[in-house]
């Protein structure tokens, strides 16, 4: 008889511990479950690929409603139409200048989801020209450089391209980057056409010099106005020529083999023989003193 209370006592303390040891774990399961299912369903709550977009008007643009199950329907609706229309794709068409917004609308077995997407119109660019049109740069720096745009108001943005990206290289957001010494030629487009179909765009040339030198650089051509009566093709080519060692005239030499002084008094050199930079000076000085 003892014997077998001892036993359903030790059974049920088995039990026991069975449970208290189970029931934890088991817990833990539960709430790592529940954590998954809502990890789950906020990874795939609906969303736009863009929740605010800006238009030259009539461009166009795709709207993607991402996360979306197979029974899902989408449909799009534009608040003014005038401004921008869209289409049952989620197309999207820059009609006029303004501002709108476009509505999407996703009906699944849970019910509809709206989303918004704030489209604003401006009107393309018909000009565009650099801000400087000589950018000197130490070697191995980098920087940021700027357009103006004409209408002020203009939604287009100018795309930049380099001529030379292996001595100056250019991101779409105009982050210029010193690669190799050097001199090389920077471009900006917009979509606007010449009378004769080319598309209109500037350019910039871009002077790559050791470090030291840029400020030695950029100080001669601010105290030589004389340079200004050279043709700007003619300085340019010459320039070229000097900076990218095109040419065998014994008073250029690579700027890299060059201290700072020897440097720009090299170009000066170089400059002085080819278009006779002290006739120059004179010219200009005379030509200033019968103005007065």
């Amino acid at each position: 008889m003892i014997r077998k209370l001892l036993c359903k006592c030790f059974t049920t303390l088995c039990l026991l511990l069975l449970t208290a040891f189970l029931l934890p774990v088991f817990s833990i399961n539960v709430a790592t479950a529940k954590a998954g299912v809502v990890g789950k369903e906020k990874n795939e709550e609906y969303r736009l690929n863009l929740k605010s977009i800006t238009l030259v008007k009539s461009k166009s643009y795709q709207l993607k409603v991402y996360n979306l199950g197979d029974n899902a329907k989408v449909s799009f609706k534009s608040s003014d139409s005038e401004i921008a229309s869209v289409n049952d794709d989620g197309v999207v068409l820059a009609n006029k200048v303004g501002t709108t917004t476009i509505t999407v609308t996703i009906k699944d077995g849970n019910g509809q989801t709206p989303l918004t997407c704030d489209v604003t119109v401006g009107p393309p660019a018909f000009s565009v020209k650099f801000t400087k049109s000589r950018i000197i740069m130490g070697l191995g720096t980098t920087d940021f450089f700027n357009v103006i745009l004409k209408p002020s108001n203009t939604a287009e943005v100018a795309k930049f391209s380099s001529y030379d990206s292996s001595i100056v290289n250019v991101s779409p957001g105009g982050r210029i980057t010193a690669n190799k010494l050097g001199l090389t030629y920077l471009f900006a487009e917009i979509d606007a056409k010449n009378a004769d179909g080319s598309p209109k765009f500037a350019v910039c040339s871009v002077i790559v010099t050791n470090p030291e030198d840029t400020a030695s650089f950029e100080n001669y051509f601010n105290s030589h106005p004389e340079l200004d009566m050279i043709s700007e093709g003619e300085l340019t080519n010459a320039l070229d020529a000097f900076f990218n060692g095109k040419t065998d005239d014994v008073t250029n030499s690579k700027v890299e083999d060059v201290s700072k002084s020897e440097a720009v008094n090299k170009l000066n050199r170089y400059l002085e023989a080819k278009f006779d930079l002290a006739a120059l000076r004179a010219k200009r000085e005379a030509a200033t003193a019968n103005s007065k």
